[in-house]
C-alpha cells in the first residue's frame, strides 16, 4: 500500500511540476517531462495532448485525444471526464474541423469545466463575425469554412 501512495505522490508531483511549466510558457519542457515509455494512462495522454497544442503540434494532439475521449468507441462514452472533451473540441478547433465537434460542446454544460465555458465563449464570438450567408449555412448545419480561433492557452490538464 505504500508503494501505491507513493506512485500516486509521484503522479500528483509529475502534474504539478507539468503545469507550473505550462503557466511559464515551456510547454517543450513539460512534454519532455512525461513524454517516456511507460506513460499510457489516459491522464498522461492528456497531459501530453495539451503540451502538443500549446507547441502547434495539432494532428498529434488529436490522435491522443481522439484515443482517450472516444475509447476505441464511435460515441464518447459517459465515463470520458469533461476535461478530454474540452481537449478534443480545442483541438478539432484548431485544425477548423468544425464538423465533429458542435454535437459534443452542445451536450456539455459550462459549469461541468471552465474549458467548455471557454470553448463556448469562443464559438459565440465566431457565429457573430459571420456574415448572412454564413449564419444561414451555419444553421442549416453547413459549416462555414472562416475558423474558430482560440484566444486562451489550449489545453487543461485537469
Amino acid at each position: 500500500m505504500t508503494t501505491t501512495n507513493h506512485k500516486n505522490t509521484h503522479k500528483v508531483s509529475i502534474f504539478d511540476r507539468v503545469q507550473t511549466l505550462l503557466d511559464e510558457g515551456r510547454p517543450s519542457d513539460a512534454l519532455k517531462l512525461i513524454d517516456h515509455p511507460g506513460q499510457t494512462s489516459a491522464s498522461m495522454k492528456n497531459a501530453q495532448a495539451v503540451c502538443l497544442l500549446r507547441l502547434g503540434k495539432v494532428q498529434e494532439a488529436i490522435s491522443l485525444l481522439r484515443d482517450i475521449t472516444f475509447q476505441g468507441f464511435v460515441c464518447i462514452p459517459s465515463d470520458t471526464p469533461v476535461v478530454y472533451q474540452a481537449n478534443f473540441i480545442t483541438a478539432m478547433l484548431m485544425a477548423n474541423h468544425k464538423d465533429s465537434i458542435f454535437d459534443i460542446i452542445d451536450r456539455l454544460d459550462d459549469r461541468q469545466h471552465p474549458a467548455v465555458a471557454k470553448i463556448k465563449a469562443t464559438i459565440e464570438k465566431w457565429e457573430k463575425s459571420l456574415n448572412t450567408f454564413q449564419k444561414l449555412l451555419y444553421k442549416m448545419g453547413i459549416y462555414p469554412k472562416k475558423a474558430i480561433l482560440i484566444d486562451f492557452p489550449p489545453g487543461e490538464l485537469e
